[in-house]
């Protein structure tokens, strides 16, 4: 079992951020906060969904946030091209 996980018949808390392999069947419940968002702006629906992103490795703090702001540029451009 992956490190930073507890199991058992009822379920478990993750206490690390990780992929997860998930069976049919089994039920994910999100953490209070974490939920998706819908708002009514009108005629258009918005979906508001929470980022957390988190850059591991021995790079200097400035490295870090501009690899952070890097993915970040590229995912806003991804979606954005989706609509």
């Amino acid at each position: 079992m992956p490190e930073g996980t507890t199991a058992g018949a009822a379920g478990g808390r993750v206490a690390r951020t990780g992929i997860a392999l998930v069976h049919e069947g089994e039920y994910i419940v999100p953490a209070p906060g974490s939920e998706a968002h819908l708002s009514d702006a009108g005629h258009a629906v918005n979906y508001h969904f929470p980022v957390e992103m988190h850059v591991l490795g021995s790079l200097p703090d400035a490295e870090a946030g501009t690899v952070a702001d890097l993915v970040l540029d590229r995912i806003v451009r991804e979606l954005g091209s989706r609509l």
